[in-house]
């Protein structure tokens, strides 16, 4: 293989793949994050930089990708550290740094860049899915390399945070999340695409592995989110017509869902605040910091300053307590802008899902897998805060430069040229299955 541009920037993108989903997480202190970081920084300027003098066509949009991401990475990194240096007397710029895995989402302009530059669409979910598959042997490497009790009460945090116990699963290292569950989704799909049988058993073998994870994590809740996704999906947004059942649907589920927060509510105060009742007692000391910082939250903290388990309890974790843990951190700024993200994320992904199967005639396995887990993570969203940490930015960012390119690359001449020359002799139907399953399937 011959050392050029393309291929340097294709281990650039795996190396960042695997950094932004936490696959360094269990080496060096996690420092392959910092290098997932800088890749990501160093590609974003040559793309723009190459972009800028290079492409003229009115619908690059070239202004809006590049501010639109500064402004958004700009807030993130500023106002809860200012914030939190308001609140504690603390110097800002340890908690500035304690926000760096912002800096993720550079990755979303730098994708859409590459591709207006010519990098192929179907290279970038290649290099994904193939990250995503070395994330989950790297997991389970490292359960069997590291001594989980020890790490566990390790003086160090980094070494510590690793591991997470409880009485009924025992000592667990902590898996790349986002990878094991869009893998959880999107390797069974393949299985029974059509592919040579070689790339089946390739498959199916996967599909051990992933069994034999969750038998280790036993991730409940995400777990159940999942198969409430595959439901969503086929129930409400399969087809554009179901999304009137959504529509007649939503009123009734949302007062089964307050309904159930209350009783939740009511439960989890009858418990020892020491054992089962932590996150009530957490979330009682969270809710009354919102009350006194209700616009931007009080802000995010560093271990390098000053943390929230010694400001106010020592079982204290706002990343724990979901949206509530939003409002903490962020206010109700935050909270309106993460649930309007998660739901425009979800808009974006059924609609290009939509597009992609009326052209092709076939869904696309990574655009159907990032649907389900955006879909999974908002259906989880009162527990689980997926986009403000580093896998879940990584997802995101991901999700929204690639439908921002197969939206785009639907709408060109070139591909529907495509799809005529592969009409002859072949009926329609026959064009779009066969086109896809050239381009899209043999992952």
């Amino acid at each position: 293989m011959y050392i050029t541009i393309k291929n340097l920037i294709s281990v650039a993108l795996f190396i960042i793949f695997f950094a932004g989903l936490q696959g360094g997480y269990y080496y060096f202190e996690n420092r392959l994050q910092e290098l997932g970081l800088l890749l990501v920084l160093i590609l974003f300027l040559y793309t723009t930089v190459i972009t800028g003098l290079t492409i003229k066509r009115p619908d690059f949009q070239w202004s809006w990708w590049v501010f639109a991401t500064l402004l958004f990475i700009g807030y993130t990194l500023i106002i809860p550290a200012q914030r939190f240096s308001a609140n504690t007397n603390m110097p800002i710029i340890p908690s500035i740094l304690a926000s760096r895995e912002f800096l993720i989402t550079f990755l979303c302009p730098t994708l859409y860049f590459l591709y207006r530059l010519g990098f192929e669409v179907e290279r970038i979910e290649k290099i994904f899915v193939l990250a995503l598959v070395t994330l989950i042997i790297n997991y389970i490497f490292n359960y069997h390399r590291i001594d989980l009790e020890k790490a566990y009460f390790s003086s160090n945090h980094a070494i510590a945070g690793m591991v997470t116990y409880d009485p009924w699963r025992g000592y667990r290292l902590k898996p790349p999340s986002m990878a094991f569950f869009l893998l959880s989704v999107l390797a069974p799909m393949l299985v029974f695409m059509k592919i040579t049988v070689s790339t089946k058993i390739r498959w199916l073998a996967i599909c051990a592995l992933l069994v034999y994870i969750w038998t280790l994590v036993l991730a409940r809740s995400m777990g159940l989110s999942l198969l409430a996704a595959i439901a969503a999906y086929h129930l409400f947004f399969a087809r554009k017509i179901r999304l009137g059942f959504f529509l007649l649907v939503l009123p009734f589920a949302s007062v089964l869902i307050v309904s159930g927060i209350q009783t939740g509510i009511e439960e989890l105060s009858k418990l020892d605040p020491e054992t089962d009742g932590v996150r009530y007692k957490s979330g009682s000391l969270a809710w009354n910091s919102f009350l006194e910082n209700p616009i931007f939250g009080f802000g995010q903290q560093s271990f390098y300053s000053l943390t929230e388990q010694s400001i106010f309890w020592y079982k204290f974790y706002s990343s724990d307590l979901g949206l509530l843990g939003i409002l903490f951190k962020y206010g109700s700024v935050g909270a309106i802008v993460y649930i309007s993200f998660s739901l425009f994320l979800i808009k974006r992904m059924i609609a290009t899902n939509w597009a992609f199967k009326q052209i092709y005639g076939k869904i696309n396995p990574v655009i159907f897998a990032l649907l389900i887990v955006y879909l999974a993570f908002t259906i989880n969203i009162l527990l689980v805060p997926a986009y403000i940490f580093i896998q879940g930015l990584t997802a995101a960012s991901f999700g929204i430069a690639l439908t921002s390119i197969w939206r785009h690359k639907l709408t060109q001449p070139s591909t529907h040229a495509e799809l005529r020359q592969l009409a002859k002799p072949k009926t329609l139907a026959g064009v779009h299955r066969a086109f896809f399953n050239k381009k899209v399937s043999n992952i």
